[in-house]
């Protein structure tokens, strides 16, 4: 179906049509200015290098020579591990745990940094509310640096040979997401086309059961010219005027033969 015919059929179902479009639009309208709206706010954090005693320092301090210095990710060739290692431990359900016993959300994303660096974090908290969202941000920076103590720790190392947080951004503000509320409308709008369409529908069933037929439309009648009636076999009503005709016919035969033996007159002897 092509949609000039398409709109010729919800033009024509109009009175069907015209509640569903409302309510679809009243729907739409609804959920874009008065659904639950979403904030985000992303606080930024940096890891800085523990500052490990030289061997000066060491022979100069015994007392620093006494320090556990095991602190396996000094050890490690790749300086983003430990990076890498405190994102995977913040995506844990214990960081959800945490969340919960601060009374907060549990909606929030960690990643890198602008422009990638490794010994940068991002951590964006979402809530219904801006307050919320600060909130959760500010919950998670502090698992943050928990965790990142914890990992170090493993084995016991001193504080002296650590990497230690740093706040370069605090979430101070909050921004609405106009993405969650324009997906809702979206499929909002979805859903009230089938609703038209259906609509439409429930008018051309209506109107076949009432006339027995679809309507005709104009547009589907051909431009042949119409043609007479076909002309058919003689009705009772005009039979009696053939008899007529062929009996009259025969009486007139009949005639004839007889005055013509009378002209010839008798045949000479």
């Amino acid at each position: 179906m092509d949609p000039t015919e398409v709109l010729r059929v919800l033009w024509r179902q109009r009175w069907y049509v015209a509640p569903a479009v409302l309510v679809a639009l009243v729907a739409a309208a609804y959920v874009f200015q008065l659904a639950p709206r979403s904030y985000q706010s992303t606080g930024t954090y940096a890891l800085v290098n523990p500052n490990v005693p030289s061997s000066q320092e060491l022979e100069a301090d015994p007392d620093l020579a006494a320090l556990n210095g095991d602190n396996p990710y000094l050890r490690s060739a790749d300086t983003n591990l430990v990076t890498d290692a405190l994102m995977a431990r913040l995506g844990t359900e214990s960081t959800l745990r945490h969340l919960e016993a601060a009374g907060v959300g549990t909606e929030f994303a960690v990643g890198p940094g602008v422009g990638g660096n490794g010994f940068v974090v991002d951590v964006t908290g979402v809530g219904p509310t801006p307050a919320e969202s600060i909130a959760t941000t500010a919950a998670v920076g502090t698992v943050l640096e928990d965790e990142l103590r914890e990992l170090q720790t493993v084995h016991g190392a001193d504080d002296r040979f650590l990497f230690t947080p740093l706040v370069l951004a605090e979430p101070e503000s909050a921004t609405e997401q106009f993405s969650s509320r324009l997906r809702a409308t979206i499929v909002v709008l979805l859903g009230g086309g089938v609703l038209v369409f259906g609509a439409a529908s429930l008018g051309r069933y209506r109107e076949t059961s009432r006339s027995g037929r679809p309507r005709p439309d104009r547009s589907d009648r051909s431009d042949r010219p119409e043609t007479g009636p076909v002309p058919g076999p003689a009705t009772a009503s005009q039979a009696p005027h053939v008899d007529v005709l062929r009996h009259g016919t025969g009486s007139l035969l009949g005639t004839g033969a007889a005055t013509a033996r009378r002209t010839r007159g008798p045949v000479g002897r």
